[in-house]
C-alpha cells in the first residue's frame, strides 16, 4: 500500500517512520502548504514531494493518506480524500466537533474508503490487559476512574506555531490537543462515558483554548470518575489512571502497568519506562504504537473491515471533551449522546 502524507510537522516523522517499519507499505510522497518544508522532508526519506495537497491526492500512485496537519485541518482534508477515493489515517483529534465528526464519517461512508483515527496507546498490551480486567467482571464492582494529567509547555511550544491554542485551529488546549489520548482510554477502559460536569480556565498561557480543564464523570457502568488536565503545571509528569472496584486498584502511568493491588489477580508490574511520554516534551513518543496502527490499518483496508480505532470510536473522545467544554460554558451538566 502506497502511503502519501499530508502535512509533515512534528508528528509526521512517526508516520513516516511506521510505515517504514510496517510490512506491505510503501511511503510514496507527501505534501504541505509549506512547499519548502515538504520538500526537504522529502529528501530526507527519499521520497517525492507533491506541489500540492490536490495533487497528491489526484495521483494514481497513492492508495491511502496520513493527515498530519493541524487539527483544524483534519476534517476538511479527511473529507477531500475521501473525495477522492483514498483510504486515510487521520492524527488525533479527528475533527475539531462531533459535527466535524460526523461528517467525516459521511464523507467515508458514500466514498466507499476506509479510515483509521490515531489512538495508538489502545493497541499497548497493559492497555487492553485493564480493559479486559474492567470489561469482564475480574475486579468485581468498578467504582472510579481518576485521570491525571499534569502536563507542562513552554511559552516557546506555543509561539512556534501560530495554530497552537487557538479555537479556530487546535480545538481546545489541555483537554482537545494534548489529553485526548488519556481521555480516549479512560472511556475504552471503563466502556464509555454517560456524563460529564466540568470546568475550563486559562490560568498561566498567554492563549486562547484552556491551560486547566477538571471534570467529574458518571460512566456507562454506573461508576464515577475525576479528570484533571493541564499544560501550566511544571515541570510535567507522566499521564495516571487509577482504576478502584470492590476487590481492589490499579493504576496505569502512561500505557504501562504500575500497580496492580486486587484481590486474586497477580500481573506482571513494571514502572513506566523512564521518559515521560510527552508530558513535557510533545514529540518523547514512542513509535511503537503508530507501528501497529499502521498494520491494523492495512489489514482493515484488505479485509474490508473496520480499524480497530475506527471513526465511530474516534469520536468519542471529542464528544467527552465537547461535553466538558459545553458543561463550563453553560455550568450544567451534560449527558453525551444528546443532542
Amino acid at each position: 500500500m502506497n502511503f502519501g502524507l499530508i502535512g509533515c510537522g512534528a508528528i509526521a516523522r512517526f508516520h513516516a517512520d511506521a510505515i517504514g517499519l510496517t510490512e506491505g507499505a510503501v511511503l510514496a510522497g507527501v505534501a504541505d502548504a509549506r512547499q519548502e518544508a515538504a520538500q526537504s522532508f522529502a529528501e530526507t526519506y527519499q521520497i517525492r514531494a507533491y506541489p500540492s495537497v490536490e495533487d497528491l491526492l489526484s495521483s494514481p500512485d497513492i492508495d491511502a493518506v496520513c493527515i498530519c496537519t493541524p487539527s483544524g485541518l483534519h476534517a476538511p482534508l479527511a473529507i477531500q480524500a475521501a473525495e477522492h477515493g483514498k483510504h486515510m489515517v487521520v492524527e488525533k483529534p479527528m475533527a475539531l466537533t462531533v459535527a466535524s465528526a460526523e461528517e467525516i464519517t459521511a464523507a467515508c461512508e458514500k466514498n466507499h474508503v476506509t479510515a483509521a483515527i490515531v489512538s495508538q496507546l489502545r493497541f499497548s498490551p497493559d492497555v487492553q490487559c485493564v480493559r479486559s480486567l474492567v470489561q469482564s467482571g475480574e475486579m468485581g464492582q468498578i467504582i472510579s476512574a481518576n485521570l491525571e494529567m499534569k502536563y507542562f509547555r513552554s511559552d516557546e511550544y506555543y509561539a512556534a506555531s501560530n495554530w497552537r491554542g487557538t479555537w479556530k485551529m487546535d480545538g481546545g488546549g489541555a483537554l482537545m490537543n494534548q489529553g485526548i489520548h488519556g481521555v480516549d482510554i479512560m472511556s475504552f477502559i471503563m466502556g464509555g462515558v454517560r456524563s460529564v460536569s466540568g470546568q475550563i480556565k486559562t490560568l498561566a498561557k498567554k492563549i486562547e483554548v484552556e491551560d486547566t480543564a477538571v471534570a467529574a464523570l458518571e460512566f456507562c457502568n454506573g461508576a464515577l470518575g475525576t479528570l484533571t488536565a493541564s499544560v501550566a503545571t511544571a515541570p510535567g509528569y507522566p499521564r495516571t489512571l487509577t482504576i478502584s472496584s470492590t476487590r481492589g486498584t490499579l493504576v496505569l502511568e502512561e500505557q504501562h502497568i504500575r500497580s496492580c493491588d486486587i484481590e486474586g489477580i497477580s500481573l506482571p508490574q513494571q514502572r513506566a519506562q523512564p521518559h515521560n511520554y510527552g508530558s513535557s516534551n510533545p514529540t518523547d513518543i514512542p513509535v511503537e504504537g503508530h507501528v501497529q496502527q499502521i498494520k491494523d490499518f492495512i489489514a482493515a483496508v484488505r479485509e474490508g473491515r473496520d480499524p480497530f480505532v475506527s471513526l465511530a470510536e474516534g469520536k468519542k473522545a471529542i464528544e467527552i471533551i465537547e461535553g466538558i467544554y459545553t458543561s463550563s460554558r453553560t455550568g450544567k451538566k451534560v449527558f453525551l449522546g444528546e443532542k
